[in-house]
Formats: structure tokens, sequence, C-alpha cells
């Protein structure tokens, strides 16, 4: 008896532990935006490796798959049985697993203009005008140390989900950037600089000008922004 009164205190203390470290550990959703991801589980701790896998492929699709969390790094692998391989650390709330998918057959157009500088040698992007392209880095030049009086025709791949576009110079110490451009088919884009006087001071003006595909003059963007890289 005195034996079954000793053990009964350490078997309550075992369970104790078990459910403070194991069972009691508070469990977080995982849901998914759409069909074709499989879990073992629907519910995970915080800390718990999370592995998933989609299987619903589609022949020339391309598959893009996020968190709602983007500070949660997010692994891809694949392989010929379970598809793509999706595996994060589960953080402390529900996250929800995404996929995006588009067909990479579907034509998307390129178009050709010119770009002429008239100001000086500068580095230059032509990029369509969605939101990624707002808010992040620009990434690869469009056109690299472009000459001063020198021009370039480019060939520019557009966007179905951008109607206008983005051009970011960075010439010297200067950068520049004007937005909501039309471009089309053989259109040209002119850097150009010109003197204005005010109060008796001479200053020198940079803008953007669009021609369409016959020389004529569409528009004239004074309102570019200007900011300064600092001088090295």
């Amino acid at each position: 008896m005195k034996q079954i009164n000793k053990i009964i205190p350490i078997l309550t203390v075992m369970l104790l532990m078990f459910f403070l470290l194991g069972c009691g550990k508070q469990k977080h959703r995982l849901n998914f935006d759409s069909y074709g991801f499989e879990s073992k589980k629907s519910e995970y701790a915080y800390g718990d490796k999370v592995k998933v896998y989609y299987n619903l492929i589609g022949t020339d699709t391309d598959y893009n798959f996020y968190l709602d969390d983007e500070s949660i790094e997010l692994k891809q692998s694949y392989d010929d049985k379970h598809g793509y391989i999706l595996t994060f650390t589960m953080p402390d709330h529900d996250v929800t697993l995404n996929v995006n998918s588009h067909n990479n057959m579907v034509y998307i157009p390129q178009i050709n203009v010119t770009f002429v500088n008239e100001v000086k040698e500068s580095d230059i992007w032509v990029l369509p005008q969605t939101e990624e392209n707002t808010n992040s880095t620009w990434g690869n030049a469009t056109i690299s140390k472009l000459p001063v009086n020198e021009e370039r025709e480019i060939s520019l791949q557009e966007n179905r989900d951008a109607e206008s576009w983005i051009i970011n110079i960075i010439a010297g110490y200067q950068y520049y950037s004007v937005s909501d451009i039309a471009l089309k088919e053989g259109y040209t884009i002119i850097f150009k600089t010109e003197t204005k006087e005010y109060n008796g001071i001479q200053h020198k003006n940079e803008f953007i000008e669009i021609l369409d595909q016959n020389g004529n003059l569409l528009s004239k963007n004074e309102d570019i922004f200007i900011g300064s890289l600092g001088a090295k």
C-alpha cells in the first residue's frame, strides 16, 4: 500500500508535466484559400514544423504560393510523388496558405519604343505601373549608362494588371521618377532639359516628353519627381 501511495503522486506529476509540455500547447489553425492543399493536421502549436503538399497541378501553369503573414519564411520544393512541397514554422497565430496560378502559355504582348537621352549619362527603368513596381526596388535597369545625345530602342513586356508605365532615371547624383505614362508601339520617350529664368537666375528643368509613332507630341511631363542621391 505504501508503494502505491508513492507511485500515485509520481504519476500525477508526470501527467501534469506531459500536459504542460505537450498537450497543453495552444494550437493554431492552418487554413487554405483553395483546393489542392494537403497536410497531416489542420492545427499546429507555435514552433511546430508544418509540411503541406499541393498536387492540383495543371499543364502550362505557373504557381505562386504565399502565406498571409509575409514575415514567415515559406520554403518550396517539388517531387513527382507529392507535387509541390511547402514547409514553414508555425507562428503564434492562425495562418492561411494561398496560391495564385496563371497559364504560362498566355500571350503577353510586347511593344517597342525608343528612349532618347538629352540630359546626361543615365540608367533608365521603364516599368509597368503595378503595385509591386511602385512599392519595391526597381531591379535591373532597362537601359544602363545611356550616353547623352544618344537613343536606344527597347522592347517592353506589357502587364495585364497595368495600363500605365513608370519611368525612373538615375543621372549622376540625381534620380527622377514619373508615373501614369501611356505607351504604345512606336512611341518615343525623350529625357530633356531646358533653362528658364526665375528672378534673374537661370534654372535648369528636366522633364519627359512622349511622342507618338508619327513624331507628334502627346505629353510633356514637367511634374517629374526629382531627388538627390547625395555625393560620394
